[in-house]
């Protein structure tokens, strides 16, 4: 998981992560495809966004993944939330094989 997580818990179809300087995110699973897709919504209408997650499977034992950041937010709160949010995307990329 990326290093700058403060908090990550799972509750059943949901998770809570913080990252450091920003609220704590409650994600829900909104859809599944399986072996092909995910995405997760955030569950506070105060932070609208999802994070799709799609898989391709090249083999038996390797797929890749690609991480699809959809949001909407004004002006101020997206200049105050880019920076920490790509760098959380950025190391979950990195780490995707760890989770």
């Amino acid at each position: 998981m990326p290093e700058n997580i403060e908090k990550f818990k799972v509750d059943g179809d949901s998770f809570i992560f913080g990252l450091k300087g920003m609220p704590e995110i409650r994600l829900v699973l909104k859809e599944q495809s399986e072996f092909n897709q995910i995405v997760l919504g955030a569950a506070s209408s105060k932070l609208p966004f999802t994070l799709t997650v799609n898989i391709e499977n090249i083999d038996t034992n390797t797929a890749k993944a690609k991480l699809d950041f959809n949001g909407k937010f004004n002006a101020m709160m997206a200049m105050m939330i880019k920076k920490p949010l790509q760098k959380f995307i950025d190391t979950l990329s990195e780490n995707i094989e760890k989770l």
